[in-house]
């Protein structure tokens, strides 16, 4: 896998994760003391104190990376609840995981209308450009090349890297490393959104095709927005997708469903380009 989508506990991401990691770039064994006091989980208190008490004056670089790295991935990538003894994590982590490159191909379909997705070349320029500086306001796909909305206190590329991506422009306001979140009232809007941006998606490929109307385009919006539970054969393949195209739209209707299942439980969604992925830049 290359890309994941994780579900985030907004309110644990607000009050507790964003001002440690802010906290944390210039007083780390600080905060690490500072948010153990809030932590039930004793996985994550036990690295908090082992870090705290082995770190040297400074930021996130006078700690241990390994213990470090192990206890971001347990803030950002697990799920959080409140208990009376603090916050601990509870229950699967759930997500979604695929390809990186076919993940951001799927999310700029949708969000973009000017994507090229039916030319391989320009399609492949495109998703390059993107990664090396995810521009803002195209939904799902900046989320998953890594670009941050709201700008964050604290450069995130010096929380986590698996790439070494990452860029930190305060006077633009412009923010994106390897990983990057939403909160939950962006999904919420992403989510009233979408199906409009599908609908958009699937008269592209109409008008593509020269169809009067496109065969079983009601069977896949049904899909894609969760009113149907499988997506039907097609008896004409997508003009865009390809031979491929059944494939393609399932898995674009297994990242929509993360998407609205994070939307109807009001959290936030939490993406990471992981250590395995093969895309070039």
């Amino acid at each position: 896998m290359d890309v994941v989508l994780r579900p985030i506990n907004d309110r644990f991401f607000h009050e507790q994760v964003l001002p440690f990691f802010t906290r944390a770039m210039g007083d780390a064994a600080g905060a690490l003391e500072a948010l153990s006091n809030h932590l039930g989980d004793a996985q994550a208190f036990t690295l908090c104190q082992r870090l705290a008490s082995s770190a040297l004056p400074g930021g996130v670089g006078s700690v241990d990376s390994d213990g470090w790295m192990d206890l971001v991935d347990r803030l950002v990538f697990q799920p959080w609840h409140e208990a009376p003894g603090g916050w601990e994590v509870g229950g699967s982590p759930g997500g979604y995981a695929d390809e990186w490159d076919e993940a951001l191909n799927l999310a700029l379909m949708v969000e973009d209308p000017t994507y090229p997705y039916w030319d391989t070349r320009a399609a492949r320029t495109v998703r390059d450009n993107f990664r090396r500086r995810p521009p803002g306001e195209q939904g799902l796909a900046s989320l998953l090349a890594g670009q941050w909305d709201p700008f964050p206190d604290f450069p995130p590329d010096r929380v986590f890297v698996t790439q070494g991506r990452g860029e930190y422009a305060v006077r633009e306001r412009f923010a994106f490393a390897d990983w990057a979140w939403r909160p939950a009232k962006t999904v919420v809007h992403w989510q009233v959104n979408l199906p409009r941006k599908l609908e958009r998606l699937l008269a592209r490929e109409q008008e593509r095709m020269k169809l009067p109307s496109l065969p079983e385009r009601d069977e896949v919006l049904g899909y894609w927005t969760g009113r149907l539970p499988q997506p039907p054969p097609l008896s004409v393949l997508f003009s865009g997708l390809g031979p491929n195209a059944a494939t393609w739209i399932r898995e674009l209707g297994a990242l929509t469903l993360h998407l609205r299942t994070a939307a109807q439980t009001k959290q936030g969604l939490a993406a990471l380009v992981t250590r395995g992925t093969t895309v070039r830049l």
